[in-house]
C-alpha cells in the first residue's frame, strides 16, 4: 500500500507553485516541503474526479490544492474516506480509445433514435393533448402573421367563396369539432396555387388553387387532403417536432408555456419544411376514403394532384420560389400512382 507521493503545491492566493510530499498519516494528511509543512484532516479534503490523462487534484479546506499523477495514491485516499468509486469505471472508458468509441457511437444512435422515433411519438401524445384554446392561439396567430408577410385577402367572388364554404361546412358537419374548423381564401403570388392546414382547425386555400381545378370534385378533393390534416393533428405535430425543446417542455408540464413563441415559428417551419412522406399518405388517405363515401371518382383527386405539380413545375422554372414556400407535395408522382390505384 502505498502511503506517501509527490504533488504540486499551489497556495490559493498566489500563482507560485512548489513541489511537496505527501503523506497519509493516521486519518490525516501531511503535507512537506518549501515553506513549511501542513496537516489537513483526510475527511476535509476534496478529491476531483479522474479526468482521462489528466493529474488528480486535492483541495484543501483553506483554498489550497495539490496535484499529483500518482492515481493509486488517490485511490487509496478515497478508499480511505469511505467513498464509492463508481467513477472509476468511467476512468477506465476514458482510459480505453475503443471504449470511448463505443459510447460515442452509442450515445448517438440513441439520439438518433430519439429523433427518429422518439420526437415523433411525444409530438402525437402531445398535439392530442393541448388545450384547445392553446391550439386556437397558435393557428389565429399564425394566420395573423401570414396575411403580413406572405398572403394576401382573396379576390375570388363573394358567391364563389361561399358555394366552398358551404360544401367544406358540409364535409365536416359529422365532425366533433366541426365548430372549430373554418375554411378561409387568400390570394398570394408568393404561394402560387395551394392549401393548408392551421392548428385550430383553419383551412387556407389560396385563389390559384380554386382557379387551377377544372371542377368542384377536384377542390373537395384538395379540401378532403387538409381535413385529413386537421383530424390527425399534423401541422402541430410538424410544429412540435421542429421545435424540440417547446415539445420536451410541453410533455413535462402537460401545456405549452409560449404559444406566441410557437405561433411565430410555424411561418417558419410551413416555409423551410415539407410535410413528411407518412403524413401526406395518411391524408391521402383521408381524401380517398371520404371520395368513395360521397361518390365522387377519386381519379378526380389524383387529377388536381397532377395538375398542382405541373403548375409548381411551371412557377419554379420561370422564378423559383425562396425556399418552396409551403410546398407541401413532395414526390407527387408517387401520391397520384398510389391515389389512383386505389380507385
Amino acid at each position: 500500500m502505498r502511503d506517501s507521493c509527490t504533488a504540486i503545491w499551489y497556495d490559493g492566493r498566489t500563482s507560485q507553485q512548489r513541489e511537496v510530499t505527501v503523506r497519509l498519516v493516521e486519518g490525516s494528511l501531511s503535507l512537506s516541503g518549501p515553506g513549511g509543512d501542513r496537516l489537513y484532516a483526510l475527511a476535509e479534503v476534496d478529491i476531483d474526479p479522474p479526468l482521462g490523462r489528466v493529474r488528480r487534484t486535492l483541495r484543501f479546506p483553506d483554498g489550497a490544492a495539490a496535484e499529483t499523477d500518482a492515481a493509486d495514491f488517490v485511490e487509496e485516499l478515497l478508499r480511505k474516506q469511505g467513498k464509492r468509486r463508481a467513477l472509476r469505471g468511467v476512468h477506465r472508458w476514458e482510459m480505453s480509445l475503443v471504449r470511448a468509441l463505443a459510447a460515442l457511437a452509442a450515445t448517438l444512435l440513441i439520439v438518433l433514435g430519439f429523433l427518429r422515433f422518439g420526437v415523433p411519438f411525444l409530438a402525437q401524445k402531445v398535439a392530442f393533448a393541448l388545450p384547445a384554446a392553446t391550439e386556437e392561439l397558435i393557428g389565429r396567430e399564425t394566420l395573423q402573421i401570414l396575411d403580413k408577410v406572405a398572403i394576401q385577402p382573396s379576390a375570388l367572388p363573394p358567391q364563389r367563396r361561399e358555394e366552398l364554404t358551404r360544401r367544406f361546412r358540409s364535409m365536416t358537419a359529422g365532425h366533433p369539432e366541426r365548430k372549430r374548423w373554418r375554411l378561409e381564401f387568400r390570394a398570394s403570388k408568393t404561394i402560387g396555387a395551394n392549401a393548408f392546414a392551421l392548428p385550430s382547425g383553419i383551412v387556407v386555400m389560396t385563389d390559384r388553387m380554386v382557379e387551377l381545378a377544372e371542377n368542384d370534385d377536384q377542390v373537395v378533393g384538395v379540401l378532403a387532403h387538409e381535413i385529413g390534416h386537421l383530424t390527425h393533428r399534423h401541422a402541430l405535430r410538424h410544429l412540435l417536432q421542429n421545435s424540440v425543446t417547446a415539445l420536451v417542455v410541453a410533455t413535462l408540464t402537460g401545456d405549452i408555456v409560449s404559444a406566441s413563441s410557437l405561433a411565430a415559428t410555424m411561418p417558419t417551419v410551413l416555409i423551410d419544411a415539407k410535410y413528411s412522406r407518412d403524413f401526406e399518405r395518411e391524408a391521402d388517405a383521408a381524401a380517398v376514403e371520404y371520395l368513395k363515401q360521397k361518390g365522387i371518382p377519386v381519379r378526380r383527386y389524383a387529377e388536381i394532384l397532377a395538375r398542382l405539380d405541373a403548375d409548381h413545375f411551371r412557377e419554379r422554372s420561370a422564378a423559383p420560389r425562396l425556399g418552396g414556400l409551403i410546398d407541401n407535395h413532395p414526390l407527387m408522382l408517387e401520391r397520384v400512382q398510389r391515389v389512383l390505384a386505389a380507385e
